[in-house]
């Protein structure tokens, strides 16, 4: 026979209490409830001189079916407690490619790409507080520099496994967010994986990442947004980081007339970082980290039957050159890894970064976007951008032969997204994008980009 300690006789009467309080108060509460749901998403994409910037080498070609799976369950177990759970798998089909070992079936395998409770309450009548702990989808702001947190996957995963606790200050209209979390370049450091374990991952290296975000809506008709990031990464992969960054940014985003609105938002970046420089001259060794990046946009909205919308775009991403000086003077977009650019510049960018795609660096972009709906379902968006190069020197390029070194245009963007709401459940998108390189390169070559996809959702 055994005899319970006082402690779990405590524990015991405290839970039959509670138990007991829920009960009788359960008529005033709502009944715990349970959502449901999944979508599937068919693409199919088509990449031509993209990774060999030049279309008259071998394997200049790929294209492939992308077939992403995704199942999620939601519980409310109570008024301010809920819970959430996602999987998602992506096996994929490979046609035409770079390589003759890539035909054919890629099942990778399934994870859990979203796990979380999310707990509300408040530490006074005007701060009310939400905490999420787990694995979780993370965006801030315009997403310049925090929307991806597993990028080597591409769009199928962007979680981030940690805690976010957000302060809704009310009476000074301001939000504080404060999160923590760490990045594993395996996806089955954290979670067990379904299926075939194959040895992918999801970044290049293991992460350690704490953010410090404000938003503050005191002025009418502006937001103004103030953040520090801490970013640590420990190289996996070759293509991998090694370092601290720290990073001070702001935003803001307003509108100062009726059909007008803009957005700014500008980051100085420092710390260390050791990695492989190979242009113009190759070193390995840890350099001081002095870096800075500008982003912005300003739109104008007809409000019409149309729904007509001009927006034009700058950025601006510091470029390294160290025969300049010793610092290393390369921004780190951090999180900010998806195609923000274009999918054409998300994998193009890989032959000057070491291999890391979306990896947008050395970078001074103008560009304009004409968005329309001619139905209420419907919406095309039609872009051009000119891109230029701060720095003639490619340092981080694992193929020098690419770049020119004597240049800094990168070249003329064009693209055009199509979307489609088809029916209730089923949507539809079709992506083109065209890119005319210029003379950063080693020779003026188009590469293109196609996409279809249809997705399903239950």
């Amino acid at each position: 026979m055994t005899i319970m300690s006082p402690r779990c006789n405590l524990i015991i009467a405290l839970f039959c209490a509670a138990t007991a309080a829920y009960a009788q108060d359960k008529k005033a509460e709502p009944a715990p409830t349970l959502t449901y749901g999944a979508d599937v998403r068919l693409r199919y994409e088509a990449y031509d001189s993209v990774q060999t910037l030049k279309s008259d080498v071998p394997f200049h070609v790929r294209d492939y079916f992308r077939l992403r799976l995704r199942a999620w369950v939601g519980y409310n177990a109570m008024p301010n407690l809920s819970l959430y759970g996602r999987i998602a798998a992506e096996p994929r089909h490979w046609l035409n490619n770079s390589t003759a070992t890539s035909d054919g079936r890629e099942s990778k395998y399934g994870l859990i790409d979203s796990l979380y409770a999310k707990w509300s309450t408040s530490l006074s009548d005007t701060t009310p507080v939400t905490v999420v702990l787990g694995r979780q989808d993370i965006q801030l702001g315009d997403q310049w520099l925090v929307g991806d947190g597993t990028p080597v996957d591409g769009s199928w995963t962007a979680f981030f496994d940690g805690l976010r606790a957000t302060f809704d200050v009310k009476n000074i209209k301001t939000k504080f967010d404060v999160m923590a979390f760490k990045e594993q370049s395996h996806p089955r450091d954290h979670a067990r994986l379904v299926g075939r374990q194959a040895n992918y991952v999801l970044t290049e290296q293991d992460e350690v990442g704490a953010i410090l975000y404000a938003t503050n809506k005191s002025v009418k008709a502006v937001q103004l947004d103030g953040y520090f990031i801490y970013k640590e990464d420990k190289r996996v992969t070759s293509a991998g980081n090694t370092g601290e960054a720290y990073t001070l940014g702001t935003r803001i985003v307003g509108s100062p007339a009726a059909k007008w609105q803009y957005t700014a938002e500008a980051a100085y970046q420092w710390g260390s970082r050791d990695l492989q420089v190979r242009y113009p001259i190759s070193f390995i060794r840890t350099r001081d980290i002095s870096a800075y990046g500008f982003n912005a946009k300003l739109t104008y909205s007809l409000k019409d039957k149309l729904s007509n919308q001009f927006t034009l775009l700058t950025e601006y991403l510091s470029g390294d050159d160290p025969g300049s000086t010793d610092k290393d003077e390369m921004f780190d977009i951090l999180w900010g890894r998806y195609p923000r650019l274009g999918e054409t510049w998300a994998v193009a960018y890989s032959l000057e970064s070491s291999g890391r795609n979306a990896q947008y660096q050395n970078l001074f972009r103008v560009g304009a976007t004409w968005t329309i709906s001619p139905t209420k379902n419907t919406s095309v968006a039609t872009t051009y951008c000119a891109l230029f190069a701060p720095e003639e020197a490619p340092t981080r390029a694992t193929n020098a032969a690419r770049f020119s070194r004597d240049g800094h245009f990168r070249g003329h963007m064009l693209q055009t997204v199509l979307k489609q709401k088809i029916t209730k459940h089923i949507s539809g998108l079709f992506f083109a994008e065209a890119i005319f390189l210029g003379d950063y390169y080693a020779e003026s070559d188009i590469i293109i980009f196609l996409c279809a996809e249809l997705t399903y959702t239950f």
